[in-house]
């Protein structure tokens, strides 16, 4: 691909331009050696380095220029000075792990690091951090050696016209797809609409049943300082990476001072006082400590200031008698007169005092932790506030193990933590396939419990069986029926029981119900009226509302307010006309009759008034008397 480079060779770069290949020596850095240092490119490498003019030294056939370093192992390095070979050796921290974490030396590492413990799973080991899918529907996680596990809710599904319902294969929960044709690519139905990534750069569609197929546009990208535009492999556009990687350092300059941050580029070496050098390499602070040689015997080493290694005085300060060569002043001796005593601390001693131990006639000193010990590993005792744990001195006994008194004792195989030896006295176990009952670590509950946090309860005495990790009843027995997870006598307002036993929501127009649907109302919520099965504002025509329900009119109405045939407030015959006889409801209601009685009168809308004739009569007779007295 064009712009990409490559090694032909360790010293030969090629590169794809326009389409041509293009090779050439691997550039080098400039190098500027100081006075008495000249240019020398060892063998097997490209690039020049600067080394000394004096002797070279001679390791296993192999020679080195004067000042030239070299690493015999992955975590020791050594120089050649004028023909004399000093090596160093990665110096590694003390490590004080938390008790979820375990102290490991990675692959490539020279220094142990805690890392946080990993999860057993039927058999197989899980990192810090690494999920798995338990099945379509729940993940887990491994974290510091406990596992936790999350379950996806699915939502309710309600698909419009024109799709349909479909469950994926190693998906949890259903989907709408359309309905307008399915494609099948390379042994997958996929549905219309949908998009999928066939290759790193080429994106396809489903459309009405025919795969669309086309290649990704990548966008401009604009990488900040220090970083470049790379194709990654795998990936269809480029993305910007750094283009050097830095080392983060704790400088601490003396013990009263705060540490100091540093970021150091890769390959950037430097010294800490006279004795230790460090370096920045892949992203990783190495620290090589120099090796001193010893005093010969009858010298006296005395340290030098700036110094790393002590100067060898001979035949001019007279050691202490009980030294046979001694340092740093005449009373330090390195090695006592007498072979039967034994040497602490330049001293020279019957035994070994409290706190050391015995190693070659020397009193070295026990590990921090041991108020005595057999060795530099083992203690026999443990300073205070401490407990004993596998010869170890530690603050908590931590997983596998229980406390006895000032000892750590080992859980039974089968915890990973106890309260005592035996196997029913498991707090949590090892195997986090298997479940806590009882205090006992088996492969399941059985019948009558559920799972919780990998312990074992009793299910709800009402349930006839629940749910594996839930106190939710699954089933009732025929006697009850299941609402809400539990076993109730019946299904509250709102609801009703289906043909699984289970109570289910009403329609929301619903106060009780028979059924799901809106045509299922046995009775209705406030402010609506049941009508053969539906719950309405309001009663049809024919109907009349009574308590909540919608009844039957006179067969003579075609309205009414009531059952009777005097509760008519509209006629069902067109020559009929609505003869009222009561003014007090809201809609005037009466008889049905082929005319209206007499001294009514009949209005517009058919109905007949008795008021306005009457009114009517009275305006006659005023008129008529007026005109006879006139």
């Amino acid at each position: 691909q064009h712009g990409t480079e490559w090694l032909s060779s360790e010293c030969n770069v090629c590169s794809c331009v326009n389409g041509k290949v293009d090779c050439g020596p691997r550039s080098c850095p400039a190098v500027s050696c100081k006075s008495g240092e000249i240019k020398y490119t060892p063998n097997g490498e490209c690039c020049p380095k600067c080394v000394g003019t004096g002797e070279s030294c001679a390791l296993d056939g192999q020679m080195y220029r004067d000042r030239e370093e070299w690493q015999p192992s992955h975590c020791s390095k050594c120089v050649c000075n004028s023909g004399a070979r000093q090596c160093y050796t990665a110096e590694c921290p003390s490590v004080l792990c938390k008790k979820d974490e375990n102290v490991v030396i990675r692959p490539g590492k020279c220094c142990p690091e805690c890392m946080p413990k990993s999860c057993l799973i039927t058999r197989k080991e899980y990192e810090h951090g690494e999920q798995w899918k338990k099945n379509a529907c729940t993940t887990c996680i491994c974290y510091r050696g406990e596992v936790r596990c999350y379950t996806q809710t699915c939502p309710p599904v309600a698909c419009e016209k024109g799709q349909n319902t479909v469950k994926r294969a190693g998906q949890c929960c259903e989907e709408c797809v359309s309905s307008k044709g399915n494609c099948l690519y390379e042994g997958s139905i996929r549905y219309h609409g949908e998009m999928w990534n066939s290759s790193g750069c080429e994106f396809c569609m489903c459309e009405r049943g025919q795969v669309m197929c086309q290649k990704a546009e990548c966008t401009k990208v604009e990488c900040a300082w220090g970083e470049e535009l790379i194709h990654l492999p795998g990936k269809c556009c480029p993305d910007c990476v750094p283009s050097s990687s830095y080392c983060v350092y704790k400088e601490q300059t003396n013990q009263f001072s705060n540490e100091n941050i540093r970021y150091l580029p890769n390959g950037e070496k430097w010294k800490e006082g006279p004795c230790r050098d460090c370096e920045c390499r892949d992203s990783q602070v190495v620290c090589y400590r120099r090796a001193c040689p010893s005093c010969p015997v009858g010298t006296l080493a005395v340290q030098v200031n700036g110094e790393c290694c002590q100067e060898c005085k001979g035949g001019l300060v007279p050691c202490h008698p009980d030294c046979l060569t001694c340092s740093q002043s005449p009373e330090h001796c390195t090695i006592c007169q007498d072979e039967n005593k034994l040497l602490q601390n330049g001293r020279c001693l019957q035994s070994c005092g409290p706190g050391f131990y015995e190693d070659s006639r020397v009193c070295k000193a026990c590990r921090g932790t041991c108020a005595t010990c057999r060795n530099g590993y083992e203690c026999r005792s443990c300073k205070q506030t401490l407990l004993m744990k596998n010869g170890h001195c530690v603050a908590s006994c931590g997983d596998g193990f229980y406390r006895d008194q000032l000892n750590c004792e080992a859980c039974h195989k089968s915890c990973s933590l106890c309260d005592g030896p035996s196997e029913n006295n498991c707090l949590a176990c090892k195997d986090q396939s298997d479940v806590l009952k009882g205090g006992t670590c088996i492969t399941s509950c059985g019948q009558g419990f559920y799972i919780k946090d990998g312990s074992c309860y009793e299910i709800d005495f009402s349930c006839q069986t629940c749910y594996p990790d839930s106190p939710r009843c699954l089933t009732c027995p025929s006697e009850k029926v299941l609402h809400n997870g539990k076993c109730v006598s019946q299904c509250p307002s709102g609801h009703y029981k289906d043909a699984g036993n289970r109570c289910r929501a009403c329609h929301d127009s619903c106060a009780t119900c028979s059924g799901p649907s809106a045509t299922q109302c046995t009775t209705c919520s406030r402010a609506l009226v049941l009508h053969q099965g539906l719950c309405l504002s309001a009663c049809e025509m024919g109907f009349y509302p009574d308590r909540g329900m919608c009844k039957d009119c006179h067969q003579s109405c075609r309205a009414c307010v009531g059952p009777k045939p005097t509760n008519c407030s509209q006629c069902l015959k067109s020559e009929e006309v609505l003869q009222v006889l009561q003014e007090s409801h809201r809609v005037p209601s009466g008889v049905c009759l082929p005319e209206c009685k007499p001294h009514f009168y009949l209005d517009n809308a058919k109905v007949c008034r008795g008021r306005y004739c009457a009114f009517q009569v009275i305006q006659g007779l005023l008129l008529n008397i007026n005109s006879f007295s006139s």
